[in-house]
């Protein structure tokens, strides 16, 4: 409540200032989306959508940016943003001071977006891209979509013009909650010295990209809560059985995510020609010797452009091998080992594939109306086969 009525002291302030408005930019987007989700099992296949239901609340957004003009290249931003599946609760997702050090360079100080993957900067501006929602394999709503830190922004011209090349180079850290499947829940969580490099090169009609964003992890309290209560009867077990203390510490460390690295890269490209659209990302991410096995998720898009329509077709899939070689690489007992399989095997991120098709219907300068079916299958036992369809309208202002 507090937090509603200091923004809301904010936003008066500024609007009851003349100079303040005359020096203020406001822009935004939304989303208004109904949508439905059937599996053969009974669950929905994403924690946002009702299953047999038509719900207008999960995928239905708005954000209000004030940009901050200040002179000699400073400026100031702030993003508040509201989504329907947290209840529109308002929260300043971005907040930060830039400044134009030249035409090439620009450097961003705050909270910002951190740029896990190629589109993860504007994710949930559905007007940007012409899906009802980028492929999930890939943009799965990661909670560490912004962070506290520093980005230098540059762009290139390369071969007289012919070629631009952008790139990204971020610092930062993050504080907050990972929403596991496997235990249904969300447990505390931190990212100290994130850094992350992005590189975009491009010409008129495509475009070819590639990142790397690597971090600390501070997860005391999930190796606490998560990984020992989980393992601990196997090793009670496995002393009973002559294990060693010493293996059962390297046991420990092995599972454990507690100042291990995360490492998350991602490449792709997109064409544009001819009213001809194709786009593929592809992805990678982990948390390294530890339990959790490395993620992979691609998707691949095939679009045609007529007057204010486009339609896409696409391919997507989430998938994660399991391995048990870095977690629980030198340990000797026989309990251990099989307790150790079974937690990571537990842990694991179900996988999915799935096909879609959406149509694009420009129908104002600054609004579109899109309509999607998406088929797939969950190894969840609880959804199994599954679809999903939505239309909804995305604007900017």
């Amino acid at each position: 409540m507090m937090k509603k009525r200091y923004l809301t002291t904010v936003i008066a302030a500024l609007m009851c200032s003349p100079h303040a408005l005359a020096q203020i930019e406001f822009n935004g987007f939304g989303s208004v989306r109904a949508s439905y989700s059937d599996s053969d099992e009974g669950a929905p296949p994403f924690t946002y959508l009702d299953e047999g239901e038509v719900t207008f609340k999960g995928e239905s957004l708005f954000a209000l940016q004030a940009r901050g003009e200040l002179g000699e290249g400073l400026s100031a931003t702030i993003q508040l943003f509201a989504e329907g599946r947290e209840d529109f609760d308002v929260e300043a997702r971005w907040a930060y001071l830039s400044y134009q050090i030249n035409d090439i360079h620009q450097v961003h100080i705050g909270k910002l977006a951190n740029p896990i993957f190629h589109q993860s900067e504007y994710e949930k501006v559905g007007y940007a891209h012409n899906f009802s929602r980028l492929p999930t394999a890939v943009y799965s709503n990661f909670e560490f979509a912004t962070m506290e830190g520093i980005s230098l922004n540059s762009q290139f011209s390369l071969a007289d013009g012919d070629y631009t090349l952008d790139t990204k180079l971020s610092f930062g850290n993050w504080d907050g909650g990972l929403f596991l499947s496997a235990i249904g829940g969300e447990v505390p969580l931190a990212l100290d010295q994130i850094i992350s490099l992005n590189l975009t090169l491009s010409s008129d009609w495509w475009k070819v990209f590639a990142g790397v964003f690597g971090a600390e992890i501070q997860a005391e309290q999930f190796d606490q809560a998560v990984v020992l209560a989980s393992v601990q009867p196997g090793i009670d077990l496995a002393l009973a059985q002559g294990a060693t203390t010493s293996d059962v510490n390297n046991f420990i460390n092995g599972l454990g995510w507690h100042e291990k690295d995360g490492l998350y890269w991602f490449s792709g490209f997109g064409i544009d020609y001819n009213n001809i659209l194709l786009d593929a990302e592809y992805v990678s991410y982990g948390v390294e010797e530890s339990s959790d096995s490395t993620n992979e998720g691609w998707y691949v898009a095939l679009g045609y452009r007529f007057n204010e329509f486009v339609i896409t077709v696409h391919a997507e899939e989430q998938t994660q091998e399991i391995d048990y070689s870095e977690g629980l690489s030198g340990v000797q007992s026989p309990t251990l080992l099989a307790t150790g399989q079974t937690f990571i095997e537990v842990l694991g991120q179900p996988e999915f594939d799935a096909v879609g098709i959406t149509l694009r219907y420009d129908f104002h300068p600054n609004a579109a109306f899109k309509v999607d079916y998406i088929s797939g299958d969950h190894t969840r036992p609880d959804i199994g086969d599954y679809s999903i369809m939505s239309a909804g309208i995305d604007v900017v202002f």
